[in-house]
């Protein structure tokens, strides 16, 4: 529970900030690993989220945005990491009707080094999802993923409100 208050009171302060006032609020991970900026239309998901997970909902029915530590990995790159998810996603018990629908890019996250891929699954509800998603493999090798979805299949591509949190991404170690 004080990791919960602890979350909520950083989410308030920067809610708090002069930069809330605008279409936008400094938002600052409770553990000190990133900070950017996150527009006002996302809803923080306290219920779904923790230390390691920041969860937020969007505007549209199925728009989510997350962050989440995912601790040491075993993969010294990020394009293995990546390619071991996705395999895992499609595989039984991973996610249903999965289908990579972008091929891994490598992409520049503050300074540190990540791949990207887009893919497409069908939720508990039937609903086909797409989702774009950064993995990254940390100094350190801790695991880390950047994600976006939706039931628009624009999502698939590099979202312009993740585009423009990646742009006021900050490392803070």
């Amino acid at each position: 529970m004080a990791k919960h208050g602890a979350i909520i009171a950083v989410l308030l302060l920067s809610l708090l900030s002069p930069a809330a006032m605008g279409s936008a609020a400094v938002l600052t991970d409770p553990t000190g690993l990133y900070s950017t900026f996150i527009g006002d239309h996302w809803v923080y998901q306290a219920h779904h989220s923790s230390t390691d997970l920041m969860v937020f909902y969007g505007e549209a029915d199925h728009e989510l945005l997350y962050f989440q530590r995912l601790g040491p990995v075993a993969y010294s790159s990020a394009r293995d990491f990546a390619q071991r998810s996705v395999e895992l996603y499609g595989a039984p018990g991973g996610l249903e009707e999965f289908q990579l629908v972008g091929d891994f890019q490598a992409v520049e996250v503050a300074g540190e080094w990540g791949v990207s891929c887009s893919y497409s699954y069908q939720d508990g509800q039937g609903n086909t999802l797409w989702e774009y998603r950064i993995f990254l493999v940390l100094p350190g090798g801790e695991g880390f993923s950047i994600a976006f979805s939706d039931s628009k299949p624009e999502a698939a591509d590099l979202p312009l409100l993740l585009e423009d949190i990646l742009h006021h991404w900050r490392w803070l170690f």
